[in-house]
């Protein structure tokens, strides 16, 4: 009975996402390097999906865990750019932050294309996902589609 008990408990854990992703932006091209490093993000959207970011902007990000796996517990956070498959391109090694029980971080300059973040815990991925970084000229608006007269150009934008 035991055994069945910790099987049971062992797919609980380790099965499907193990916690959320939060998304905020910010502009820091005006922020001297004091500002960027101290200025600290506190209002996140908590979503998986629609992630499309801006190359302009600084991306943080905060993954908070569905149950507090403690301080000491050391975590990769890998980020990987997609070309020709998905190449590594950042590594780093976190613990959770006390206050929020949470893992949080920020990227800035990443160049256009489609990014997978995973959280990493002894070498094995416990959660990930993709977001896109479209430069403005991915944004058409309105206006700018119902304007164009050809089908090709239309859709193709």
């Amino acid at each position: 009975m035991k055994f069945y008990f910790l099987i049971i408990l062992f797919f609980l854990f380790n099965c499907g996402n193990n916690g959320e992703f939060g998304w905020a932006t910010t502009d820091d091209s005006e922020k001297s390097i004091l500002e960027k490093e101290v200025y600290n993000v506190t209002d996140f959207k908590m979503t998986r999906k629609n992630l499309v970011f801006s190359p302009n902007e600084t991306i943080h990000y905060i993954y908070t865990f569905d149950s507090n796996p403690g301080p000491s517990v050391e975590y990769v956070i890998r980020l990987e750019k997609e070309s020709m498959g998905f190449v590594e391109i950042d590594l780093k090694k976190k613990f959770i932050e006390p206050e929020s029980s949470s893992l949080k971080d920020k990227f800035a300059n990443l160049e256009v294309g489609k990014y997978r973040l995973q959280i990493v815990l002894e070498q094995e991925v416990i959660d990930n996902i993709e977001f896109d970084v479209i430069g403005d000229e991915g944004y058409p608006l309105k206006e700018e589609i119902s304007e164009i007269k050809d089908d090709i150009l239309k859709y193709s934008k």
